[in-house]
Formats: structure tokens, C-alpha cells, sequence
């Protein structure tokens, strides 16, 4: 399992919990919008694969 977290350095807000499936190369995440609403802010995922949130969390843990 991997966890999105706001970056912003005050907010650290659980954004989403995905769970990996074990194909590291599809873009499963292409087309969703995570909304902080604490710090207001609205990301929108492009081009991100299973394989690049594994190897860019540390620790399970994925700051966007």
C-alpha cells in the first residue's frame, strides 16, 4: 500500500490509500484529481505508473 500526502510543509493530510495490483508499467492513476482540504489545493495525477510511486515513496509513503 502506498500513501498520497500533501507536500505542503504545514499539511501532511492523507489524501489517498492505493493499493498496489503488481503491474508496474500501466498508468492506473492517469486521470485522477486529489483535493486537500485543509490547504485547498487540487492535484491532478499524469503519467504516473506503480513502478515510479514505488521507487519515489520512502517508506510507503508518497508526498505530492
Amino acid at each position: 500500500m502506498v500513501e498520497f500526502r500533501c507536500r505542503r510543509h504545514n499539511c501532511n493530510k492523507l489524501l489517498l490509500n492505493y493499493y498496489i495490483t503488481g503491474i508496474g508499467s500501466n498508468l492506473h492513476l492517469e486521470g485522477i484529481e486529489l483535493k486537500c482540504d485543509k490547504c485547498k489545493r487540487v492535484i491532478r495525477l499524469k503519467k504516473y505508473t506503480e513502478q515510479m510511486l514505488i521507487e519515489q515513496s520512502d517508506n510507503g509513503v508518497f508526498k505530492v
